[in-house]
């Protein structure tokens, strides 16, 4: 889904709500909830675009994220989770709508891949003015890795 238009945002209010960037020490958090996670290779995505693109949280009153959400190396948002003691908050909302101006403002295309069965996300961005290009596909796929011994 794409985004054409970010000034036609609907204005979210997050005031109140701490907004900030993922760093290094949320690594693990991210990858113990991420669908695709929980191994090393998982653990290496994560870092790099921790390190490398636009990402944005919410903090709880500790200072420990509550909701994610990540820029993918091919500058598609993903990975977006609220715990679920914090959901139904609104926060996936703000997080896309701060994201898509940030990725705007750094002349990033604002797109995302939603898996077909995901309701819930799809309704999301369709909410805040993103349209699905039935023409554009993308597929995820993990070649086996193998060891060699000598």
């Amino acid at each position: 889904m794409t985004l054409e238009d970010v000034g036609r945002l609907p204005s979210v209010d997050s005031s109140g709500i701490s907004v900030s960037s993922l760093d290094e020490s949320h690594i693990g958090l991210v990858n113990q909830t991420w669908k695709f996670g929980k191994d090393d290779v998982a653990v290496g995505l994560i870092r790099n675009m921790i390190a490398n693109f636009p990402s944005c949280c919410v903090l709880d009153a500790e200072g420990k994220p509550v909701s994610w959400i990540l820029t993918y190396p091919s500058c598609a948002f993903g990975m977006l989770y609220t715990l679920p003691e914090h959901r139904r908050k609104g926060y996936a909302k703000i997080l896309v709508s701060s994201l898509a101006k940030r990725n705007h403002s750094l002349g990033y295309p604002v797109y995302c891949c939603i898996e077909e069965e995901n309701a819930a996300s799809y309704r999301l961005f369709a909410n805040l003015g993103f349209t699905e290009d039935p023409s554009y596909r993308e597929a995820w796929f993990r070649v086996n890795e193998f060891q060699i011994f000598q």
